[in-house]
């Protein structure tokens, strides 16, 4: 089949998925067009949250020892213990595959050998709070014969981009903390879940509703997101109780047998290994928005709180600065980033400290993506060495605001070393900026990012 026929051919199945979703044309999405690759140019035991005093369970044997992370590292960048980043630079296809996909956990995944709760058979899920009317506990099989969706949607590390306050704005880590996602915590999958909407019409929900707090009782001892409840309701036919992702059931690395799915905001918000959801007339901080995955920095307010609050794990003086939320535009081509500042290069990295990677001189096609879920992608440019932004070319399918787009954009590379950027205009009107302030966790930076090549 020619190049041409390939895109044609990848471009109609992934379109079709919307109208249709079968799983050849799923399947179909993960294969791209030969002609998109840009690789080809390199050269080179836990508190519940409703504070519960639960039952003492009897001495066990030690658990097997194990992996932190079970997925393959041959497709995923190793950054750390627990967490792997997608090798964006080898991205191609409209879907991202599982395989690829990167992985955030604060702790080791916890496994059904481990942890027998999380065995299908086994799982449940509670559904209660001082604001739900009939409280209730569903089992694998109850959430399986439920009203459930697919959405096609991103999830993006709230991390993601942190390694150009390094690089880009020359900051150390002692004013910037976190691991070094370069830019590839992020990725495209198809989801099907349980819509909150049809949660909530089966528990109903007392007038007065604040927050909705979605905890794992498996991972670690705080792992809790609270989210006003006015967000969710916002979001109730989009997000929901996930149990599949890219038309199979959810893997130990991403939250199975089940885990939130909140299509936009950061990935903490879609909380992996799922076993309870509370919603109270209470506001409510725990670690995940207090000490982490917040902005803390000279520009950010501290949020408003009172005595009544409810703490989980953390106190009034942990609270610092507001939660991240949605995530802003990006975009990136499909070239590793230069790393001289860093603090740190992961050990399967393609390039040494400081390499710059080489592409061969001549016209070719410089190739990205592009995503901004709050409100969709309107467009997206690219420059090369300064000169006037050029309206790239994104490529169909665009299947609305929480998918990303690819996009092309032709270039005479003449030797030598050349600063290449890409930005991303939302249907807002909001366009990635030069620089971001400084926040401390390295949150959200959507600054454009510059790739420095070598032309031979």
């Amino acid at each position: 089949m020619s190049e041409r026929k390939q895109r044609e051919e990848a471009e109609r199945l992934a379109t079709d998925v919307l109208k249709n979703g079968t799983n050849a044309q799923r399947r179909g999405l993960f294969v791209s067009a030969a002609a998109f690759g840009a690789a080809a140019m390199l050269a080179g035991g836990t508190t519940p949250a409703s504070a519960q005093t639960a039952a003492p369970t009897p001495a066990a044997a030690p658990p097997p020892a194990r992996r932190p992370i079970l997925k393959d590292d041959s497709r995923v960048l190793n950054i750390g213990a627990t967490v792997r980043s997608g090798n964006y630079w080898n991205f191609k296809t409209f879907m991202t595959p599982v395989e690829e996909f990167y992985v955030r956990n604060h702790y080791a995944t916890p496994t059904a050998e481990q942890r027998p709760i999380l065995a299908r058979e086994n799982w449940k899920l509670r559904i209660h709070g001082t604001s739900v009317e009939r409280p209730i506990e569903l089992s694998y099989n109850d959430l399986l014969g439920m009203r459930s969706r697919s959405i096609i949607a991103t999830m993006e590390c709230h991390g993601n981009g942190r390694t150009l306050f390094w690089e880009q704005d020359g900051l150390s880590g002692q004013q910037v903390a976190g691991g070094n996602w370069v830019m590839g915590a992020v990725g495209q999958a198809e989801w099907q879940y349980v819509p909150m909407s049809e949660i909530f019409a089966r528990v109903g929900i007392k007038p007065g509703a604040r927050t909705v707090l979605f905890w794992s009782g498996v991972d670690g001892n705080d792992m809790g997101r609270p989210m006003p409840y006015s967000d969710v309701v916002s979001l109730q036919d989009d997000m929901g109780v996930c149990f599949a992702m890219n038309g199979n059931p959810l893997i130990p690395d991403h939250g199975a047998p089940v885990r939130m799915v909140v299509p936009g905001w950061g990935g903490t918000a879609s909380i992996k290994w799922l076993t309870e959801i509370r919603v109270t007339d209470r506001r409510v901080w725990s670690r995940l928005n207090t000490r982490g995955e917040v902005y803390i920095g000279p520009t950010y307010a501290r949020p408003e709180f009172a005595p009544d609050d409810e703490f989980i794990g953390v106190t009034a003086d942990d609270i610092q600065g507001p939660m991240v939320t949605w995530m802003p535009p990006k975009s990136f081509i499909t070239v590793p980033l230069v790393l001289e500042r860093s603090p740190s290069v992961p050990a399967n990295y393609p390039l040494q400290r400081g390499q710059v990677p080489r592409l061969s001189a001549g016209q070719q096609d410089l190739t990205g993506y592009a995503w901004a879920p709050q409100h969709g992608v309107r467009g997206v440019e690219v420059r090369i060495d300064g000169g006037a932004w050029q309206q790239a070319t994104i490529r169909p399918p665009n299947l609305g605001k929480y998918t990303w787009v690819r996009f092309t954009a032709p270039w005479n590379a003449t030797a030598g070393q050349h600063v290449i950027e890409t930005r991303t205009t939302d249907n807002s009107g909001t366009t990635q900026p030069t620089t971001v302030p400084l926040n401390s966790l390295g949150m959200a930076n959507w600054a454009i990012p510059k790739f420095r090549v070598e032309v031979a």
